[in-house]
């Protein structure tokens, strides 16, 4: 539990978590002009104005144009006039009578297909920064804030063309091997009538091994893509990379891994150096979907652990940064996503489907010990492999009080030579399956990481295949958490306040591929038997996007009581 506090503590500390490589997507900016047109709709008089929760009851008639902030707004009436949502989902009931516009940001419309709308329907799933002065509303000026949450608001776009001669920015979040990455250097975009240019060198400096190291230890990250089309195109760029790299991301973001490691001394990911060059194609503008595809030539090799500054429980050790498999490598991605949430961090209702597919055709120069009683069959030499990787999500609003919401991921060996360590995946800790404590020691064979016998230093993910299962059913609390506070996302709301409980359930496991070995290997075709799965269950509150929950093992009743907190959704 202690550790959940000091986590939940150090959200006040938003420089330690880590900015973002690049700047936002387009579809999660809300356009400068649709924030002008929504302050001037709610600035002027209307019939009907409203800061919560509003309904217009069957038979009751509102001459007027209706603005309602953070709602919901439940219509069963007749409107003469237009209406305006801001950061509120607007629910139509089948006698719902509409005469003039619909303009919704950050929401979603429920009944739109059975009620009657005059006139035009506009819906922004992205939300709207912004503050009050008196009873007029402000928009924020930058279109970058419109997607960020109080403590990512560290970096603003800049609009038009724009250069730094010294631009410092986090490479990435706090971690056991680098302590803080800051990347240093001159950065320049153009736009121009054909699209635009973007130019960012910089050397990478890492707090916790640039300044204490025999050697140097300064890594660099250059960066340059050109744009053909305004608003959709194709994007062409290329990556020349000496930079440390986690070897999963799926389950935590950087801002939780950074504060867990920086005040709590846990590092929740393992890391490895990336060096090399890579040339990257990207389709954007295409609505809820985005296509980009790589190929490059890297060298893979391990990092040593550090021992970088601790708020807390600075008298114990860190967990061993395992080793990797060492070598060179031709590496080629593409990655498709799908994504018609309403809002990425606080979505009421959508899809979310990420797939990744890895093809790398390498040398292992080093091979890095596993698990087991036996000695690892070393894979030295010539390898090749095909790895893939496929998060879904559905997002169900069951009302303007509940949700159900689920996902599944699977990921992990498709054909080719056995994966490079750092390749591989585990179902393991507050991510994942938080029923089961992060990396703790358990005896004999271990489906969250794959291991099986005496483990290897730092208890490596060692699964080839990973498969998991997350269900979780949200109820508003009808209380006010963050009030009238000024600055803070109005992005996260329920029906009548922005605390809700959450009650969840997971499964999940990992396997090897290869010859049956007890519960730990399985042939390419075969499907480990529900039975050996890892389950839990647990419940939380969710204070305006800070989760505090706690989860207990299942199918392992002798695991205790895990504590957690999440400054994002849980997924």
């Amino acid at each position: 539990m202690r550790r959940a506090l000091f986590t939940l503590l150090a959200a006040l500390a938003p420089v330690i978590a880590g900015a973002q490589r690049g700047p936002l997507s387009d579809r999660q900016q809300l356009p400068g002009d649709v924030r002008r047109e929504v302050a001037e709709k709610w600035n002027r008089p209307n019939a009907v104005r409203s800061a919560d929760r509003l309904e217009i009851e069957a038979g009751q008639e509102v001459t007027g144009d209706v603005a309602v902030q953070r709602g919901p707004l439940i219509i069963s009436g007749h409107v003469i006039g237009s209406v305006l949502a801001i950061n509120s989902d607007v629910l139509l009931r089948p006698t719902a009578r509409i005469d003039g516009n619909l303009l919704v940001v950050g929401g979603e419309v429920d009944g739109r297909n059975s009620a009657f709308i005059g006139g035009s329907t506009r819906i922004y799933r992205q939300s709207l920064v912004y503050r009050t002065e008196g009873d007029q509303l402000i928009p924020s000026d930058s279109g970058m804030s419109d997607g960020l949450s109080w403590w990512q608001r560290i970096e603003r776009r800049r609009e038009g063309n724009w250069s730094e001669p010294l631009r410092v920015v986090q490479a990435g979040p706090y971690n056991r091997v680098e302590g803080l990455p800051i990347e240093l250097g001159p950065a320049i975009y153009r736009r121009t009538s054909w699209g635009s240019l973007d130019f960012a060198p910089a050397a990478v400096v890492r707090t916790g091994a640039s300044f204490s190291s025999e050697r140097a230890d300064v890594g660099y990250h250059v960066r340059t893509e050109i744009r053909f089309g305004h608003g959709a195109g194709i994007g062409i760029g290329g990556r020349l990379v000496s930079v440390v790299e986690p070897i999963e991301t799926w389950w935590l973001t950087d801002l939780e891994v950074a504060l867990a490691s920086f005040v709590a001394r846990r590092d929740y990911r393992d890391y490895f150096q990336r060096h090399g060059a890579n040339l990257f194609v990207t389709l954007y503008g295409a609505g809820d979907l985005s296509l980009t595809g790589s190929y490059g030539h890297e060298r893979w090799s391990s990092r040593d652990l550090k021992n970088p500054f601790t708020i807390f429980n600075s008298d114990r050790n860190w967990r061993d940064n395992p080793l990797v498999d060492d070598g060179p490598f031709h590496v080629a991605t593409a990655q498709l996503q799908f994504d018609t949430r309403t809002d990425p961090e606080d979505p009421w209702a959508g899809w979310f489907v990420n797939a990744e597919l890895e093809y790398g055709n390498g040398t292992i120069t080093s091979a890095a010990p596993m698990s087991g009683t036996t000695p690892r069959v070393t894979a030295l030499g010539p390898t090749s492999y095909t790895r893939g990787l496929f998060d879904v999500r559905r997002y169900n609003r069951l009302g303007p009080d509940a949700q159900l919401n689920m996902r599944v991921v699977l990921g992990g060996w498709l054909g080719g030579d056995p994966l490079p360590l750092e390749r591989r995946l585990s179902v393991d800790g507050p991510g994942a399956l938080p029923g089961f404590d992060f990396r703790s020691a358990r005896a004999g064979t271990d489906v969250g990481t794959c291991s099986g016998g005496p483990p290897v230093a730092g208890r490596p993910a060692e699964c080839e295949r990973i498969a998991l299962a997350q269900i979780e059913y949200r109820g508003d609390l009808r209380l006010k958490f963050t009030g009238n506070w000024e600055g803070w996302p109005r992005r996260f709301h329920s029906a009548h306040g922005d605390v809700v409980w959450v009650l969840f359930a997971d499964a999940g496991r990992g396997w090897r591929v290869g010859p049956p070995v007890g519960t730990l290997s399985y042939p390419s075709g075969d499907w480990p038997p529900l039975s050996t799965f890892r389950s839990d269950i647990g419940l939380g509150l969710d204070f305006a996007g800070i989760g505090v929950y706690a989860a207990k093992s299942v199918s392992t009743p002798a695991e205790p009581i895990n504590f957690f907190v999440r400054l994002r959704h849980r997924f």
